[in-house]
């Protein structure tokens, strides 16, 4: 029985984490931005800002991978 409870909580343990990835990425988008408001120009700015509202758009749709590979264009304009 304990093998059992212990198998679900990883299973679910998982999930959650292949789940929050784009989420965890939007929260670095917005840390980075705020730490680096200074050095970013107003251009690229706006461009991070599009690509996160798209990112946003593709998480309500459900497209996970999308607003993934969407957050990791607009970590490279941070960058």
């Amino acid at each position: 029985m304990k093998s059992i409870i212990v198998g679900f909580c990883m299973v679910f343990a998982v999930i959650f984490n292949v789940e929050a990835c784009p989420y965890q990425k939007m929260a670095e988008v917005e840390s980075k931005i705020n730490s680096n408001m200074t050095k970013i120009d107003a251009n690229i700015l706006k461009e991070i800002s599009d690509l996160k509202i798209e990112s946003k758009k593709k998480l309500q749709i459900g497209e996970l991978d999308n607003a993934e590979k969407i957050l990791d264009k607009a970590l490279a304009l941070i960058n």
